[in-house]
């Protein structure tokens, strides 16, 4: 017969009141809580969820009922978290951010050996090499999933790697026995964090997670429209005044271009933009005027660029004509400009 105290009258269990005295110091030493169903949840990746987390977290499977005592004596309002003291609980105390504890579920990916109708949580590959599958029946399961394979000294050899699923896919019910028996498990187990009651406060379980690189994409965007402003409006800061001034510069340059300004700095741009010109008006003089030097015409409506583009006759004649030299067109622009 097991133990029992009595309690206002009350016969029960010792172990009970033990209990329930171990989740009260738990919930007063620590800042955190998380409830986390474990319905259908793997007995043995609780396990590996304890060791990951030791140090970091308790992890405790109890009693609802023990727990909503155990919490009304740590001075914790049951009603702001009962509704999801409902099916087979983990409680997960802690000291550490509740954020940073749901994380940690998230990235620990828990696997488990494949049963008749999931689906793949990655490419699930049979890897090329010996099964360790006796030759025979087994045979035929790989001739219908298409994996090549030959007989080595009794045993099925698979010849090279082959995707059996990808994710998503449902995982052909031929293929679980032999995965189980090469030990791969394609199926992601999660723990399913219900709630955090953190510091008086209950946060739901899908409020729990953060969109990190959303986050980071938001600063990142948040800090370049802020320095196009501090640039657009000159604000002294020495990075900034760095920007200011190579864009003053840029604007200046482009000015004294179209101004024809000459300078060490635009003396390039000038010329340049005076020669483009100048082709331009001579492009458009040919034919009319004996400039004393060859310019090829742009056919009507050609796009931009065009002025290299030739009727079909004068493409036949291009090998025959004379390039032009730096000569002709510097004497050409001579006569332009006077």
């Amino acid at each position: 017969m097991s133990q029992a105290v009595v309690i206002e009258g009350k016969r029960v269990a010792k172990w009970k009141v033990e209990e329930v005295n171990e989740l009260t110091d738990l919930l007063k030493g620590n800042k955190t809580v998380l409830i986390a169903s474990v319905e259908s949840f793997p007995a043995d990746k609780l396990h590996e969820i304890r060791k990951r987390l030791r140090g970091k977290a308790v992890v405790r499977v109890t009693k609802n009922t023990l727990f909503r005592i155990a919490a009304k004596k740590s001075g914790i309002d049951v009603e702001k978290i009962d509704q999801y003291l409902t099916g087979p609980n983990a409680f997960i105390f802690t000291n550490d951010n509740p954020f940073e504890i749901y994380m940690f579920f998230e990235k620990f990916k828990l696997k488990r050996f494949a049963i008749p109708g999931d689906k793949a949580d990655e490419e699930v590959v049979v890897p090329a090499g010996d099964t360790g599958i006796p030759a025979g029946p087994m045979l035929s399961v790989f001739g219908k999933l298409r994996i090549q394979t030959r007989v080595q000294e009794g045993k099925i050899h698979v010849v090279k790697d082959t995707v059996v699923a990808k994710p998503g896919d449902p995982i052909p019910v031929e293929i679980i026995p032999i995965l189980q028996k090469l030990g791969i498990m394609p199926v992601h187990v999660k723990l399913k964090v219900k709630a955090a009651y953190y510091e008086n406060l209950v946060i739901p379980g899908e409020q729990l997670h953060l969109d990190l690189e959303g986050y980071k994409n938001d600063v990142l965007r948040a800090f370049s429209e802020a320095f196009t402003l501090a640039t657009e409006a000159v604000y002294p800061e020495p990075k900034v005044l760095e920007n200011v001034i190579s864009k003053a510069f840029a604007r200046g340059r482009a000015l004294a271009a179209e101004a024809g300004f000459v300078a060490p700095e635009t003396a390039e741009a000038v010329f340049a933009r005076a020669y483009s010109k100048a082709m331009a008006l001579a492009s458009a003089l040919a034919g009319k005027v004996d400039l004393g030097i060859q310019v090829a015409t742009v056919p009507a409506g050609a796009p931009a660029g065009g002025g290299q583009v030739q009727e079909k006759k004068e493409e036949e004649k291009k090998e025959e004509e004379k390039k032009v030299s730096e000569e002709d067109v510097g004497a050409g622009l001579s006569s332009l400009f006077g």
